[in-house]
This record gives C-alpha cells, structure tokens and sequence, in this order.
C-alpha cells in the first residue's frame, strides 16, 4: 500500500463514520437511559455535520429525525406530537446551522483553520511539485502548497491556485485567494474569469483577490459583477473597484448614473472609497436617486469622503428639491465635526432660508455642545422655519 493510501480513506470515511457512531452512541444511551441525555447529544452532532457539510447537514437532520421517531416508537408506541415536534426540530436545526456556518465560511477569517504557516522554511522551492500537491486529497497538503506558491510568485501557479477557489474546505479557499492577491497582474485574467462562476463562494473571492491586485485591468469584469445574483458578491466588487481607485473613477460615475439599482448601490459604495471632486458631484446627483437605498449608499459615501465634499453639500442644502436637501442635510450629519464652521455659516441670519434648516437638522444630527450653541442662538432668528428647525434639532440632541 502506498503512503498516500492511509489518508485518502481516512479523508473519504473518517468524516461520515464519527457522524454515525455519534449517532448510534447517542441512541444507545436514549434506549438505556432515557430521553434525558437524547436531545443535547444529537444537536451536538448537528453542529459537527453542519460545519463539515454545511447546508447538506440538513440530510444529518432528517436521518436523526427518523431514529428520533423510530426510537420514541420503541420506547413508548404510537410517536405523539411532542416526539414528531422536536423530529421536525432536527431538520430544522440542521439547516439553519449549515446555513450559518456557510456564511461565516464567506468572510475573511470566518471558519478559516489555519494548518501549519503554509509557506517560509517548510515550503518546497520546486513550482512543479507544489502544483502537484494542489492535487492532493489531504486539505493540510494543499493549503500548504497554496500558501507557498503565494511566496513564490511564479506566473506558473495561477490557474492551479484559481481553481483551489472552488476547493471543498474553506481555509484551502481562502489562502488559495490570498495567494493570487500576490500574484499581481498575471492572475487578473483567471481571476475576471473566475467572476462568471456558478459558485458564489469563487465569484466573492475572486473579487476579494482582484481588491488586493488593484490592476485596472479588472474595471470592465467588477462593474459586471456589480449586477451579480449575490449581494456579498456586488459588495465585494463595490469594494475591489474603490481599492483601483482613480482610474476606475470614470467608469463607476457613468455605473452611477445610467446602472440598474445594484449597479447604482455599488457603484455609490465605490465612489465613497475613490473621493475626488467628480466623486463627489456624481454622489450629490444620486442623493436625488429613486431607490432610496442607492441615495442611502450615496450618503454614507459622502459622509466618508468628510471635508472635502461639505462646500457642494453646503450648496445642496439651498435646492428646490426636498429629497436632496435631506439627503445632504443626512450627509453632513455624518460628515460631523469637520463641517459644523460651514453650517455654522449656513444658519446665519438673512441666508437662504432652504440652506438654513438643512443647516438646523444637520447639527442636529452632529450634537454635541458646539452643535447646540449655534442652534440655540439660532432661536432667535427672525424666520419662523428657521427657528422652527432649531428648536427640532435641539430636542433631538437632548434626546441623545
């Protein structure tokens, strides 16, 4: 028998046998014992299986509800509605878990085991027997190999390491991820490839690994993405595109006015990340955008872009349009401090009355002391919405 032949069958059984001789351990102490010890033993396998299989551990549950029924059965007879309620439960259970541990498998760090450091001393400096381990049925073998060919920066590695990206555990997923983020330019072409996948989880990490490139290269295949089926999907290729930054400015400000509401939402997100005057002409047009939460998106951006997008706010606060003196009132909220001198100037009397109230509810939105001796002197302004206005936002910063 070969060296490898011990891990692979370990690999293809081991998994399933511990899921069945839990299971049968726990039924034998239920039919000795009881009820008593039967419930808490069998959702500890659901945990097990749902954080090896995720969403397939509903398949667990519904075998440990038929041994559930099946056991009630000999204990007691005829199953009542108790016995089928917590049946029904292990299903249940079994999903929500799987579900759960899938998402957390989607964020950076979220279920990633960490085998060995995957690359200095230990690592291999042959590319070819590295790539051959890539192969390998031992998870540990191949995040190691990722890890070192990411050391390694050959051209060579890219298309085995992108298609590690579907690999069936998640810690080889994600260092096979990080190491094409160091790959630079030569894996773009994989990686925009990868974008198309039928595989949520390739397509996000695709996108995380074309954030760490930053080649502007990769603009034509993110803005795609921002129209992906999948929300963490669009939000990843939002933030891959703010990571190219100014050369994707373009390109994300036409996304912004002329894409469909997931394309506006991330192209919003981007822009907040890029900055710059077009930025900021571009984010103030979408505070007056339909969707609310692309005017949403808009001003959260606004609010992180900070001083250098308060002058044209400022100037949006005096508009005809209702929505987007709110909206730029909101922004300048979260702009904060940075912008209290300029709705300082905003509220001061004999000034557009339009401006002033924005000014009113944004410091209202700021508080603090500053924010309140500028409203308070504001009460006695000779405009009735004005003063109306102050009085509002200083209820709202007592409340604070």
């Amino acid at each position: 028998m070969s060296p490898a032949g011990p891990s692979k069958s370990a690999e293809a059984w081991g998994r399933p046998a511990i899921i069945v001789l839990a299971t049968a351990l726990v039924v034998l102490l239920d039919l000795a014992f009881g009820t008593v010890a039967y419930n808490p033993l069998f959702y500890l396998v659901l945990i097990i299986a749902a954080f090896w299989y995720r969403r397939c551990a509903v398949i667990v549950g519904i075998l440990l509800a038929l041994a559930h029924v099946a056991v009630g059965s000999i204990l007691y007879g005829t199953p009542d509605a108790a016995i089928l309620v917590n049946a029904a439960a292990f299903v249940v259970a079994a999903y929500l878990l799987g579900y759960l541990f899938e998402i957390a498998g989607r964020r950076a760090g979220g279920l990633h085991f960490h085998i060995g450091d995957g690359g200095g001393a230990a690592c291999d400096r042959d590319t070819r027997r590295l790539i051959a381990r890539l192969s390998s049925r031992d998870p540990e073998t191949r995040y190691q190999a990722a890890g070192c060919l990411g050391d390694a920066g050959n051209p060579a590695a890219v298309e085995p390491l992108a298609a590690l990206l579907d690999d069936p555990e998640v810690g080889v997923r994600w260092k096979a991820t990080e190491s094409l983020g160091r790959m630079g330019p030569p894996a773009v072409g994989p990686l925009t490839a990868s974008l198309k996948s039928e595989n949520v989880d390739v397509r996000w990490m695709a996108a995380v690994a074309l954030s760490d490139i930053g080649d502007p290269a990769a603009i034509p295949a993110l803005m795609g993405a921002l129209d992906d089926p999948d929300a963490y999907v669009r939000s990843r290729a939002a933030l891959a595109l703010g990571a190219i930054g100014e050369p994707a400015r373009e390109e994300v400000v036409a996304g912004l006015s002329g894409g469909n509401e997931h394309v506006r939402r991330g192209a919003a997100v981007a822009l907040g990340i890029i900055g710059g005057e077009r930025a900021v002409e571009a984010l103030i047009e979408a505070l007056r955008d339909p969707d609310g939460e692309v005017r949403q998106r808009a001003c959260t951006a606004l609010g992180d872009i900070g001083d250098a997008a308060v002058p044209p706010l400022i100037e949006a606060l005096g508009t005809e349009n209702e929505l987007l003196r709110r909206s730029a009132a909101a922004s300048l909220g979260l702009i904060g401090k940075p912008a209290v001198p300029a709705l300082a100037m905003a509220l001061r009397p004999g000034g557009d009355p339009r401006a002033s109230v924005g000014a009113a509810h944004a410091l209202g939105e700021i508080g603090g002391r500053i924010s309140a001796d500028i409203l308070i002197r504001a009460l006695e302004d000779e405009r009735e919405e004005v003063r109306e206005a102050a009085r509002e936002a200083l209820g709202s910063i007592r409340k604070t």
